[in-house]
């Protein structure tokens, strides 16, 4: 596994927020986000190496691999959400071995903090070419007190299973995301360490707290 600057699909973050209103009447709200564009190579990425390390061809996508992305919710909460998106696929996408967790620095995930994310009770998830998913609400066990989480990073980790083909990606980052090999199948849950990447899979996150 190499560091390379890139990324694929989407992922949108949403949480439900730590105020005492929460608790009366708890809303999800979307704490990170990133635009989808694509298909992959197709946007405008800068300053980025040559990623046909990750992705030999852009009709294949990802083959079998596992990712580790980065990112920086601006809000915090006890429970969050995550959308992937397919949105300009042309492939079912099935994604497997999705897992949140704390970083600690680079693709280092804290100790104990990586959650297994689930979608309708299960643990993997075809995504239709067109279309986007929302997981089941994960527990964050590691968030006490928002204001002490200001400024740190969530890692979300999944495998592809197969070929995804073309790849609705984000072409610009700043954070470093990971990426096993292609056909290199890593099992996310088993890893606190990752393989570097650049610009984000499209989607969201979402949290909540009480």
């Amino acid at each position: 596994m190499r560091r390379h600057a890139y990324l694929i699909l989407a992922c949108v973050m949403a949480v439900l927020p730590q105020s005492v209103g929460a608790q009366r009447g708890e809303k999800w709200v979307v704490s990170w986000t990133g635009s989808a564009q694509g298909p992959y190579p197709i946007g405008n990425p800068s300053a980025q190496p040559d990623q046909k390390f990750a992705f030999p061809t852009p009709d294949t996508g990802a083959r079998d691999q596992t990712f580790r992305l980065i990112v920086r919710p601006d809000l915090w909460g006890r429970q969050a959400r995550l959308r992937l998106t397919n949105v300009f696929g042309t492939r079912p996408v099935t994604f497997d071995g999705v897992f949140v967790g704390l970083q600690v620095g680079g693709a280092a995930v804290a100790k104990a903090s990586n959650r297994p994310v689930t979608f309708g009770s299960k643990s993997s998830i075809t995504v239709a070419p067109g279309a986007s998913v929302w997981s089941d609400a994960v527990a964050l066990g590691f968030v006490r007190a928002a204001p002490n989480l200001a400024g740190r990073k969530l890692s979300v980790s999944f495998h592809i299973a197969g070929e995804s083909g073309p790849m609705t990606w984000h072409a610009k980052a700043l954070q470093t995301p990971t990426s096993a090999r292609p056909a290199a199948d890593r099992s996310a849950s088993r890893r606190t360490k990752a393989h570097s990447l650049t610009p984000p899979p499209r989607g969201s996150f979402s949290t909540r707290s009480r």
